[in-house]
């Protein structure tokens, strides 16, 4: 089965994670899949949208088109699978979200015209099927387990350690005076000042992630209380618990739904109970390695990357006619 993906860079997290660590287990199951980064023009965008004919299937991830460039994917997709772990609807600039009629327009006539909708957390899905979606999967963000080894002893409990995009970053000043007095390892692509904390800047490298993560004594997850972090699921707490590293996260959107407080994490939610909780995980070493544990089982059980295969497996294989869904278009 060949299957076109048209996405963002492969420098983005999304499509890292959620495709490019999977292409080699798909192919094994005889889906040989070939990403294409979306070019910016038009005209260029078309002529790529042409060759969607030459494939099974074609899976859009996380774009969104105006209405007869949109049409032109439709009308060339035999079938056509759109992916998503974003709240669509929304714009973020600058830190500033807003609910977008443009966004969503264009997100109603995706949705409502793909065969398949596949969403990065039952948030999400319910989204879709808001918005006009009538088969929905839910498929979260998978960790490749291979590449983590947990950690075996809690450490000294004094670094407090956040990996994520630059684009993020501002997502610590809230929780700023939480972290005062405090060492902050920040693993990123780029450094952040903090006033009153000590920061230490560690630049991400894919291959040195898994241990630059697992040096981490608290894995920290903060999310601000705007409508994008309602519907969030932060793949970093993820990998803190694939590195078996305690997490502390917001109580935001779809964090609960993976972080059971008290037993295999913890969230906050004020600065004061972001400060309370530090203060309890820095000096108990003995939860630090129970959080940890039961993090690294969680992933075990419910993000590995087999999960992750089987059930695009499931929906890449079905035959067309098995589900009501699936298109006839040529």
């Amino acid at each position: 089965m060949r299957l076109l993906i048209l996405s963002h860079p492969p420098q983005v997290p999304s499509v890292r994670y959620r495709f490019l660590q999977l292409l080699p287990h798909l192919e094994r199951q005889g889906i040989v899949a070939e990403r294409i980064d979306l070019p910016r023009g038009s005209f260029s965008r078309l002529g790529l949208f042409s060759r969607g004919a030459e494939y099974d299937a074609v899976l859009l991830q996380k774009r969104l088109f105006s209405s007869w460039m949109f049409q032109r994917l439709r009308r060339v997709a035999r079938r056509l699978i759109y992916d998503f772990d974003d709240p669509m609807i929304y714009s973020r600039q600058g830190g500033v979200v807003k609910l977008s009629t443009t966004r969503i327009g264009r997100f109603r006539r995706v949705v409502g015209a793909s065969d398949v909708v596949v969403a990065g957390n039952p948030a999400l899905a319910e989204l879709a099927r808001e918005y006009g979606a009538t088969r929905v999967e839910t498929i979260p963000t998978c960790v490749d387990l291979a590449r983590w080894t947990p950690r075996t002893r809690p450490g000294e409990g004094t670094v407090v350690g956040w990996a994520g995009t630059a684009s993020n970053l501002c997502n610590l000043l809230w929780i700023a005076p939480a972290l005062e007095g405090r060492t902050l390892r920040v693993l990123c692509s780029e450094a952040l000042a903090i006033p009153g904390v000590n920061v230490e800047f560690v630049a991400w490298e894919e291959r040195n992630e898994p241990a630059q993560i697992g040096a981490f004594d608290i894995g920290i997850a903060p999310l601000p209380n705007d409508l994008w972090s309602r519907w969030k699921m932060p793949y970093k707490i993820l990998a803190y618990f694939a590195a078996g590293v305690p997490v502390l996260a917001s109580r935001r959107g779809a964090v609960e739904s993976v972080i059971r407080n008290g037993v295999n994490g913890l969230v906050a939610d004020s600065c004061e109970e972001w400060r309370e909780c530090l203060t309890r995980l820095a000096g108990n070493p003995e939860l630090r390695m129970r959080l940890g544990h039961a993090g690294r089982e969680t992933v075990e059980r419910e993000f590995g990357i087999e999960r992750a295969v089987q059930k695009w497996k499931s929906i890449l294989l079905d035959p067309p006619d098995a589900k009501p869904g699936w298109s006839q278009r040529r």
